[in-house]
């Protein structure tokens, strides 16, 4: 006759997730009596979730045939890691992280209504570690290159949660933002720090040969560094600014002169752009970012602002994983999205305006890709709120990309007007659509033809600003 014990076991692997009441009606025992049942299994196999009222079990999930939990660190911004919990795998899916402090210590917010978060408990890979996922242009190099070491798919798509979380505690040592998952990955974080990079920073005047070289590594080899997503071909590096280490990001075009190349080099500069511009409009700030040109490519360098010097990081998570897991929006428009955001008072009313007047910017000048994942937000604890908006990056025009192959789309660019209620906030952002425009316009970094659809568009801008 098999114990409580063995009956808890089998009714957890049938039904996930139970209460404590659940489970007593379930078995048909006292709560003592379940007490004394989960303390007699085996090598902490059932994870107790919550307490009094709100305690739940689930089955522990081994990870590649280990039990451990996993030790998840931070590294703050003077490069110190300190480990800030323990992330315990629940069968069939779903994950406990014990928080090694106060739950009102921790960066990210973690009281959400509905559901068990304040417990540790998440469904899936907690939603502040959903965007270490190596993905994009970089993440299919990075799985690519440890497909066999790690025993994954060579698409990072087809990756389980579990893949995901095996190839980030082995190797994820520089994700973005400053979360490090596993012991393994964090010796190799203090190895580099040790070392130092595994490459001088580029000097100062160094950039043109790096880069290309860097670029031409890249599109050959693969890139073996940090994983962040997007699909444009890039590269990360170490470089000097005024003096001081610094990491970035390099985007690039191609090289071989075709008029979908020159596209792209034309769109990249606009994203430099972009990037200045919309750094005017109150409450928002653009990633810090620089043209170059050399070896037949253009590249656009970005300074990553989830690093600080070389070893300092800070947390950074995209509106797509907090979506994901807070409210199921996906696709919807970011102006939905903030106002979600502060009906949680996640985020301040402030916040939503700027968010406001990004989309509208984004709209006048041609931008169809503003995503989930191109919004981004910063823990926010020392602003009054715990989000606070990250400085904004892939803002460009891409109406105008290439589509197939190298085709220049025909666009037919039309200014939306604002709705009564959205007029101030429109005419802030089409002030700076239209200093957008007319900079692009005189930019000799830009082709001739690209040049005169940016001065049609300014003029378009421009007239359904005074009708508005």
């Amino acid at each position: 006759m098999p114990s409580v014990a063995d009956e808890l076991i089998q009714l957890l692997r049938r039904r996930h997730l139970l209460t404590a009441e659940q489970l007593r009606t379930a078995l048909g025992v006292s709560p003592a009596t379940l007490m004394r049942a989960v303390r007699a299994v085996p090598r902490g196999e059932v994870l107790g979730i919550g307490r009094a009222r709100r305690s739940a079990y689930a089955l522990r999930r081994p990870l590649r045939g280990s039990m451990a939990p996993l030790p998840l660190y931070a590294v703050d911004a003077a490069g110190r890691a300190d480990q800030v919990g323990l992330m315990h795998l629940a069968h069939p899916h779903g994950t406990l992280l014990e928080l090694t402090g106060h739950l009102d210590d921790f960066e990210w917010p973690l009281v959400q209504r509905g559901t068990r978060m304040q417990d540790g408990w998440f469904e899936g890979v907690p939603y502040f570690l959903q965007d270490m996922r190596p993905q994009g242009f970089l993440g299919r190099q990075f799985a690519r290159a440890n497909a066999a070491m790690l025993q994954v798919s060579e698409d990072p798509v087809d990756w389980s949660d579990d893949d995901t979380l095996h190839a980030l505690s082995m190797l994820g040592a520089d994700q973005p933002g400053n979360l490090i998952i596993g012991e393994a990955a964090l010796r190799l974080w203090q190895a580099a720090q040790n070392r130092g990079p595994a490459r001088e920073p580029i000097a100062e005047g160094e950039e043109a040969p790096a880069y290309v070289e860097l670029a031409a590594h890249a599109m050959s080899l693969g890139h073996q560094g940090s994983s962040a997503g997007g699909e444009f071909p890039k590269f990360g590096a170490a470089r000097t600014l005024g003096g001081v280490p610094a990491h970035v990001l390099v985007k690039f075009s191609g090289s071989d002169g075709s008029p979908g190349t020159q596209r792209w080099s034309d769109l990249l500069t606009c994203e430099q752009l972009a990037s200045e511009i919309v750094s005017t409009l109150e409450g928002l700030e653009g990633a810090r970012s620089r043209i170059l040109q050399a070896g037949h490519r253009t590249f656009l360098e970005v300074e990553r602002f989830d690093r600080h010097s070389m070893p300092g990081r800070s947390g950074l998570c995209s509106w797509a994983a907090i979506n994901a897991d807070w409210f199921g929006l996906h696709g919807r428009s970011w102006v939905e999205g903030a106002t979600a955001l502060a009906g949680e008072r996640l985020i301040d009313t402030e916040s939503v305006r700027a968010v406001e007047r990004l989309v509208f910017f984004g709209r006048l000048i041609g931008n169809t890709d503003m995503h989930d994942g191109n919004l981004s937000f910063r823990p926010g604890a020392r602003t009054g709120t715990p989000l606070r908006l990250a400085p904004v990056y892939d803002m460009l025009p891409m109406a105008y990309r290439p589509q197939v192959g190298v085709e220049l789309p025909d666009v037919t660019f039309t200014p939306q007007l604002p709705l009564p209620g959205q007029r101030d906030t429109w005419s802030e952002a089409a002030s700076a659509a239209m200093s957008f425009w007319r900079r692009a316009a005189d930019d000799p970094r830009i082709s001739a033809s690209f040049r005169k659809i940016c001065e049609r568009n300014a003029d378009l801008v421009a007239d359904a600003r005074r009708r508005a």
